[in-house]
């Protein structure tokens, strides 16, 4: 358990500080909001952590669920933007999938950093 809550702090961090690096920006975020969703991607990445973490899968699993999640989210982001550019920014559903995209994308780096630091530092490593 304290492996558990160690390694998501440590994952909110690392998210938290690469977007306020300008790392979301420069993935196709928009500039307006691209640090903000970093901070609404923290309890959706907290629950993530915890249902992944009740599946009780071994290593190779988890991290595979991590970053498929992750490329699905950070996908649905890219063509949301890409909608939303296309459509000279009338398409509102393109603009909520690339909004909420980066959200997911966010949350799911929290968990995919949270399963990869929890096998790094596990014992059983």
């Amino acid at each position: 358990m304290r492996n558990l809550i160690l390694s998501l702090a440590v994952a909110v961090a690392a998210v938290l500080v690469a977007a306020h690096l300008g790392l979301t920006e420069w993935l196709g975020a928009h500039p307006w909001w691209a640090e903000r969703v970093a901070y609404y991607a923290i309890a959706p990445g907290v629950v993530a952590v915890s249902a992944l973490a009740a599946l009780r899968l071994t290593t190779a699993p988890r991290v595979a669920v991590a970053c498929g999640l992750l490329a699905v989210a950070y996908g649905v982001a890219r063509v949301g933007g890409a909608r939303f550019a296309a459509s000279y920014a009338e398409d509102a559903a393109a603009g909520r999938m690339w909004f909420f995209g980066w959200i997911g994308t966010a949350a799911m780096a929290i968990l995919a950093v949270q399963v990869l630091v929890a096998v790094a530092t596990s014992r059983r490593a």
